[in-house]
């Protein structure tokens, strides 16, 4: 039952980050994502991209807190639980550090090119996410 929860919550807040957020298509000057020259564009891409990627890294990085933490329970039920996400925390870790690299090299040189490698690896992290869910669907 905890895992339906917990697997409700993170729906209800994908939801959420969905629907809920500026009334304006712009970014406010001055910010993060929009620096305060006038003579820098704004960086919608890299905004967009970054909260898709928190997105689907904090979806997955919550289903493997959950089953750190409930990991006697959770071996009671499948013990091919804890083996599988075991698999997957190398290759989550390894994206988010390519992640941080290709932002890095993007926030350095905002190329279309680098944009293209900063949306290569949403799309894997993505991918993960459905992947990391499926290990806690009791069949």
């Amino acid at each position: 039952m905890k895992i339906k929860n917990l697997l409700s919550t993170i729906g209800l807040l994908a939801m959420l980050a969905a629907f809920t957020g500026c009334k304006s298509p712009n970014l406010e000057p001055g910010g993060a994502y929009n620096p305060s020259p006038a003579t820098l564009a704004p960086e919608q891409a890299l905004y967009v991209t970054d909260a898709a990627y928190h997105l689907a890294y904090d979806a997955v990085d919550q289903v493997l807190l959950f089953e750190m933490n409930n990991r006697a329970q959770l071996q009671a039920v499948s013990p091919k639980i804890k083996t599988a996400l075991d698999g997957i925390r190398p290759t989550a870790a390894d994206i988010d550090h390519r992640w941080a690299m290709a932002r890095a090299a993007y926030k350095a040189s905002p190329t279309a090119a680098n944009l293209t490698v900063i949306q290569k690896i949403l799309a894997e992290i993505q991918r993960l996410v459905p992947v990391v869910q499926a290990q806690l669907t009791i069949k």
